[in-house]
């Protein structure tokens, strides 16, 4: 393998891998798969994968602390197939113009659960 190759392999897998050079892994299990360490669905109000907390200041945020649904191996490449399939042929601009709708982000995570389930355990 050329050493270019070798680099970009290297930079895919520590994104679509278990980044274990990320000092925050594991955040939710060892060998979690990476790829959505910011997740495409935040916040999803899903109750069954977050919950509302309070803050110090006694505002409230949507936390996704126990959810490892999105880094199962399964789901995390069928959130990346579903986004794919419909950014395509698109620039990267006008796809992150795309993803940026709720509705459509949400349309995305119904599809997967219906295709690889919502099992929230490990």
């Amino acid at each position: 393998m050329i050493e270019l190759a070798k680099k970009h392999l290297k930079k895919v897998l520590r994104v679509c891998g278990a980044n274990r050079n990320c000092q925050y892994y594991p955040c939710h299990f060892d060998g979690q798969v990476c790829l959505w360490c910011y997740c495409p669905f935040y916040p999803c109000g899903d109750e069954e994968l977050g919950e509302m907390i309070k803050r110090k200041d006694g505002t409230e945020i949507w936390s996704c602390m126990n959810c490892i649904w999105v880094h199962k191996p399964e789901v995390a490449c069928e959130i990346l197939r579903e986004i794919l399939e419909l950014t395509k042929d698109k620039e990267i601009d006008e796809a992150i113009g795309i993803l940026n709708n709720r509705e459509l982000m949400m349309k995305i995570k119904e599809n997967v659960e219906k295709k690889v389930g919502k099992n929230n355990n490990l």
